[in-house]
């Protein structure tokens, strides 16, 4: 890691320029040589701080991964249980489908597909910096509300898995194959508020 300001400067903006190249190119075309080009300086550089071109890619990953995570505050944190759960839910669901729609996450997520057969380490990498983190925030908020006899979700990690399919995988895969998030005529935000509910359905409290 650079000790120094204009250290971490510099090393901020390989990301950023790897980001692009990777991007651009696709992990097979890209080198390390395009990326210096565009910020100036030198490989030894890249290899000191990144190691390779694979550690570059996977450092790159990662911090996107944590730009995401960083953007995504849970909106439940510090709430009293069973406040406006339907609608904190539905803020996070919002939150959620916005940043993962965004067409440089899209890209971002084809490029680590593409590249998940020959680097399964990378996947592993992009799957801890980036979904994990945000599964632990949902997670930590269902597990409030459980302890606190609001809702019924005795395994929150699984309800929170349960959440962000139910809001975030039909739009995804169609945004990742090249189509509109929602078929024409249907509205996004009618198909979080419909997967918010259809969710608290499941792990009301009865009676």
């Amino acid at each position: 890691m650079p000790a120094t300001r204009r250290g971490e400067l510099r090393r901020a903006a390989l990301l950023d320029a790897a980001r692009d190249v990777f991007l651009e190119q696709g992990y097979a075309r890209a080198s390390i040589d395009e990326v210096v080009q565009r910020v100036g300086g030198s490989k030894a550089t890249v290899y000191q701080y990144f190691g390779s071109k694979e550690g570059l890619f996977g450092e790159m990953i990662a911090h996107q991964c944590q730009q995401l995570i960083d953007s995504a505050e849970f909106p439940g944190r510090g709430s009293a249980p069973g406040a406006d759960i339907e609608q904190v839910l539905l803020q996070f669901a919002r939150r959620v489908v916005q940043l993962f729609l965004a067409p440089g996450r899209i890209a971002m997520h084809r490029a680590m597909i593409a590249e998940a057969g020959r680097f399964p380490e990378l996947a592993e990498r992009f799957y801890d910096a980036g979904p994990k983190r945000g599964l632990a925030l949902l997670s930590g908020y269902l597990r409030g509300q459980h302890e606190a006899g609001v809702l019924d979700c005795p395994k929150p990690d699984w309800s929170a898995v349960q959440f962000m399919n139910l809001v975030r995988t039909y739009p995804m895969f169609r945004a990742l194959h090249g189509m509109q998030p929602m078929p024409e005529g249907d509205d996004l935000d009618e198909f979080l508020q419909h997967a918010v509910r259809l969710f608290l359905n499941g792990c009301r409290i009865q009676g």
